[in-house]
């Protein structure tokens, strides 16, 4: 049974696992591949905590922690956010868990925040997260070629949107 709960402390020994984890950290962020630390991770929590414009939920899968999903650079005046998810246990992923848990955030952006746009950026060869982002509404806003570099190869990265005249719950 899937369950969504705002992220906490106690999952930051969760969160150094999963951005750690050669199959998480391909598709994360910027930097693809990079580490982080228990330290690193402490600091970011503080500061999250203190953070107005982000709101991060915990994936729990029968009571285990397996994943994140949340909002940064939310904009009140702009109405708009930018959405990220990250199955961590590798186990869990094609589950359709990750589309619950997108369905969630995206209610929540739209009826909780009442966000006019949702934005989202993923490496274009993540083929799964692409096809998963359209089929839930979100269109390829833009296309940046060579953005990411890692492991001696340049990746695509896609802007994509999802507005919520488009959204059906």
């Amino acid at each position: 049974m899937i369950k969504i709960r705002i992220h906490k402390k106690i999952d930051i020994p969760y969160r150094v696992k999963w951005l750690n984890s050669p199959n998480v950290n391909k598709y994360i962020g910027d930097e693809l591949g990079r580490r982080t630390t228990l330290k690193k991770q402490e600091k970011w929590f503080k500061d999250y905590q203190k953070d107005k414009n982000k709101k991060f939920f915990t994936i729990l899968f029968n009571n285990k922690p397996i994943g994140l999903v949340g909002l940064s650079n939310i904009s009140k005046q702009n109405k708009n956010a930018d959405l990220f998810i990250m199955i961590g246990e590798d186990s869990y992923r094609g589950r359709g868990i990750g589309k619950e848990a997108m369905k969630f955030i995206i209610g929540y952006a739209f009826n909780n925040l009442k966000l006019h746009k949702i934005n989202l950026g993923v490496i274009e060869d993540n083929k799964v997260a692409v096809n998963l982002y359209k089929k839930l509404g979100f269109k390829i806003e833009g296309k940046m070629i060579d953005e990411i570099y890692s492991k001696g190869k340049f990746y695509n990265f896609l802007s994509m949107a999802l507005f919520k005249k488009d959204y059906t719950a």
